[in-house]
């Protein structure tokens, strides 16, 4: 005879994701996301997953796709986040990011930005002695011995073949940052120059964290 649930069972529910909890994969392109950044960037706030729903693993693609989203939306504590995400997963090679031969000339462009941002970031760190791996907290003895490594054994990183092969824009494209404010030529100093050279002109990140 079977026996009755009890008065937990019969409260207990059984989770299940909504399909906004999950990110969708490619985003859209820039100018879609600028269109109503208020509200996409509600949406973003909403995910719990790193990956598409039926994926069960972040990766290097999903996170520089983060990363695009951060920098297209300028919330510099997000993608500040996202870098030092991507530092400590010292198995992600920046070189080694999968090329995702994205089917949208901008995005692509835009993901190419992205890259040169990560390589930047990360090589002011080994420029100082840091390098991926590394525990969160050093001493300074530590610190001491890993400034003092000779430059060439450094493991500098660099940008996947996709950055370089990836087309520059016919137009420029222009970001705001998050107040909406606009660069208004190539020849701003404050202008990003790997994003530049996409012909997308974007006040240049907050990447450095030393």
């Amino acid at each position: 005879m079977g026996q009755g649930k009890g008065p937990h069972e019969k409260n207990r529910e059984v989770y299940v994701p909504s399909p906004e909890e999950y990110p969708t994969f490619p985003p859209p392109p820039p100018q879609a996301i600028l269109q109503a950044p208020t509200e996409y960037w509600t949406k973003v706030s909403a995910r719990k997953f790193a990956a598409s729903r039926g994926v069960f693993e972040d990766s290097s693609l999903y996170a520089l796709y983060r990363l695009y989203e951060f920098i297209i939306l300028d919330k510099v504590f997000d993608y500040r986040t996202a870098l030092e995400a991507f530092w400590r997963q010292h198995r992600w090679a920046i070189q080694a990011i999968p090329d995702p031969k994205d089917s949208n000339p901008v995005r692509y462009a835009f993901l190419a930005g992205c890259t040169h941002l990560l390589a930047r970031s990360f090589n002011q760190r080994v420029k100082i002695g840091l390098q991926r791996g590394m525990p969160s907290l050093i001493t300074p003895e530590e610190a001491g011995e890993a400034r003092n490594v000779p430059d060439h054994l450094r493991r500098y990183e660099s940008v996947p073949e996709l950055a370089m092969r990836v087309p520059a824009l016919a137009t420029t494209l222009v970001i705001p940052t998050h107040d909406g404010v606009v660069l208004q030529s190539h020849g701003d100093k404050r202008a990003d120059p790997d994003f530049l050279a996409k012909n997308i002109l974007l006040w240049t990140p907050h990447i450095y964290f030393t």
